[in-house]
């Protein structure tokens, strides 16, 4: 009982911090968006319902290595790439899809972008996955991992036409020498 009120303690540290350094690293994008906030507020719904216990139905009786030292490195290893990417993005990051790129944007084949087109969606599905290890509740990675894949599988395909459309045949020659989400 007490790892597990320090556990759920650790897992709301790790998210807010997670949302804080994101927030830090896209100031340069000063545009708001509704999906930005129905991101937040779902967040906010599931970690309060998590907190209180009212998703205790559906806690899994995870091993407590298991939890620590599979959960919690592969949340770090998530946020990390998420990071990692974001800063070879640098203001080439864009929560929206563009029609029309500015002139100062370019095509970023570096850093973890070198092996996979999508990398802050691959954190995303890795650091939800050490989520669920972690609190070894599926509800509260299951269903943000459902959101994602519904949403990460109608957006890549719009913003992969997009950046064809933008970059031209260096994007359909990075997209034959890369992956989409994993390194394979």
């Amino acid at each position: 009982m007490y790892f597990e009120g320090n556990a759920k303690l650790i897992v709301l540290a790790l998210l807010v911090g997670f949302f804080l350094a994101r927030s830090y690293m896209t100031r340069h994008y000063t545009r708001f968006t509704p999906r930005m906030l129905i991101k937040y507020v779902v967040l906010i719904v599931i970690m309060s319902f998590y907190l209180r216990g009212s998703i205790d139905f559906a806690l899994l009786a995870f091993p407590f290595a298991l939890q620590v030292y599979v959960g919690i490195p592969l949340m770090i290893i998530g946020f990390g790439l998420f990071f990692w990417a974001h800063a070879h993005l640098g203001i080439n990051w864009s929560p929206v899809i563009e029609k029309r790129f500015a002139k100062t944007r370019y095509l970023v084949t570096t850093g973890p972008y070198r092996y996979i087109r999508h990398p802050t969606y691959t954190a995303s599905f890795v650091v939800l996955v050490g989520l669920f290890v972690f609190s070894a509740n599926w509800v509260l990675a299951g269903i943000p991992f459902l959101i994602l894949v519904v949403f990460y599988s109608i957006k890549i395909p719009r913003e992969e036409r997009e950046l064809v459309r933008n970059f031209g045949k260096k994007y359909s020659d990075y997209m034959k020498r890369t992956s989409r989400l994993m390194v394979v």
